[in-house]
């Protein structure tokens, strides 16, 4: 394994100002790597989506789920572990140096020449619309507990308490505490530890409904039940918080509302299944989206809650299509196929997504400004140059057979955008270890030495250690 040292006074800068630096970059380089990596899996989990159609609701639910972590999550693994996992090790490295090979990664990364400046603000605008997402998920998340406080304890009959525990025996849950209030326009399950059904006013009376009113209240009292069983809730929640991290991509807004509405077509299945009568059911919710949406009703942000979701037109009309379309009936084993089918379109577009990784800090060959014509030692006022990130120089496998190691010392000037120029071998250690130390080096990357506060291209030693363990 090689060790690094420079030789120099390193920059005593503010452990402030070395934060913000270094949370900055993590920041753009997370951004460049989600703005790829929702791109394509969004692209792959639409083409899923069409064919999961047959497949059925379920399993497009649970895709749009996985599609959603995985945009977030993949940008979050370090450079250094996607080139791992893309490009082997040298297998004539083991047993000395754990050298990866780096071939792959020039080929597929993007370098973004920024300022340090300009890093800083995108940065920034980037933590605000995070911050802005968490506080409006907040704000909606008071609003509702407001709107359950305002509630009032709802002392149904024995009628309709018939109803609401046929329900949750059906879809084998505990019935819940129902309320009612006059701001929301349909039945509204809340709750994370213990489900509560909040109702409008007048919800089980007959004259609210016609004729038909134990049917349709049946019926959403069986849909909302369906969210209990699953916990949609505080899933609903769990994915609200995930998905603000990447807020500002119109990728994740896509995936946000394809959750919501897989999620509604599968409580739309479990509930018309415990009816038993799936057009029945449809007649219901068509009855229900017509009462809910007359002029007297008070309005409410359907992204509130997950409610009925008689609210969206176009989601209620897919719904409608799905219950009361007699589809061809499909096999076992097609629908395990397509699944699979699914599943490794979304694995080939992550892999792509990973491999497809941008750096945002400037590298050499990058458009960057010339170097300064003065170069500077350390010391008089300059501060050295900080390294912030570096790669494995290998051995050689005539190196490694001889277990020949030591130091070799490389000297270059590190420029004012923090990249290394004009780099040398000072002192030799032989069997092409010299070279390999100058194209470990010639990857490094610095905060640059500064001057009066102004980063200037300071002329610095690097020690290229190699040892075997």
């Amino acid at each position: 394994m090689h060790e690094t040292s420079m030789h120099g006074t390193w920059m005593h800068g503010t452990w402030m100002h070395e934060l913000i630096w270094m949370v900055s970059g993590w920041l753009m380089n997370y951004l460049a790597h989600s703005v790829v990596t929702l791109t394509i899996l969004g692209a792959v989990a639409w083409l899923g989506d069409r064919l999961l159609r047959r497949v059925g609701p379920q399993a497009q639910h649970r895709m749009w789920v996985v599609a959603l972590l995985a945009g977030v999550l993949l940008p979050l693994l370090p450079a250094p572990m996607l080139i791992r996992y893309f490009n082997h090790a040298d297998a004539g490295a083991a047993g000395g140096t754990a050298a990866v090979t780096y071939h792959m990664i020039a080929a597929t990364t993007a370098h973004w020449a920024l300022t340090p400046w300009l890093s800083q603000m995108l940065a920034g605008a980037y933590l605000l619309t995070v911050l802005f997402s968490m506080a409006r998920l907040l704000w909606r998340w008071r609003r509702t507990r407001a709107m359950v406080r305002r509630s009032a304890v709802l002392r149904s009959n024995a009628a309709s308490r018939e109803l609401m525990e046929d329900a949750a025996r059906r879809l084998g849950v505990m019935p819940p505490d129902v309320r009612c209030s006059a701001k929301t326009r349909g039945p509204v399950v809340l709750g994370l530890r213990r489900a509560m059904l909040l109702v409008p006013e007048g919800f089980f009376a007959a004259e609210g409904f016609g004729p038909e009113c134990k049917d349709d209240v049946s019926a959403a009292l069986a849909h909302e039940c369906a969210h209990m069983a699953r916990r949609d809730y505080a899933k609903n929640l769990l994915y609200e918080c995930i998905a603000a991290v990447v807020a500002y991509h119109p990728v994740s807004w896509m995936m946000r509302r394809r959750i919501a509405e897989t999620r509604e077509l599968v409580c739309d299945e479990r509930a018309a299944d415990t009816m038993g009568d799936r057009p029945q059911y449809a007649a219901s919710l068509l009855r229900l989206a017509t009462a809910m949406a007359g002029p007297a009703a008070q309005p409410i942000h359907a992204s509130q809650t997950q409610a009925i979701g008689v609210f969206d037109a176009a989601i209620l009309e897919e719904r409608i299509m799905r219950l009361t379309t007699d589809l061809p009936a499909v096999s076992r084993t097609r629908r395990i196929a397509m699944a699979a089918v699914t599943a490794c379109a979304l694995l080939a577009g992550a892999g792509t997504a990973m491999a497809l990784s941008f750096d945002v800090t400037a590298q050499e060959g990058a458009a960057t400004a010339p170097a300064p014509e003065k170069i500077y030692k350390v010391g008089n006022g300059v501060t050295a140059p900080v390294l912030t990130y570096t790669v494995d120089a290998e051995f050689t496998k005539k190196a490694k057979d001889a277990k020949h190691q030591g130091v070799s010392i490389v000297s270059c000037v590190v420029d004012a955008q923090g990249l290394p120029q004009h780099v040398h071998t000072v002192k030799k250690l032989g069997m092409g270890l010299d070279e390999k130390a100058l194209e470990a080096v010639r990857q490094y990357k610095f905060k640059p030495g500064t001057l009066n506060g102004k980063p200037v291209a300071v002329q610095i030693n690097i020690e290229v250690n190699f040892r075997i363990y």
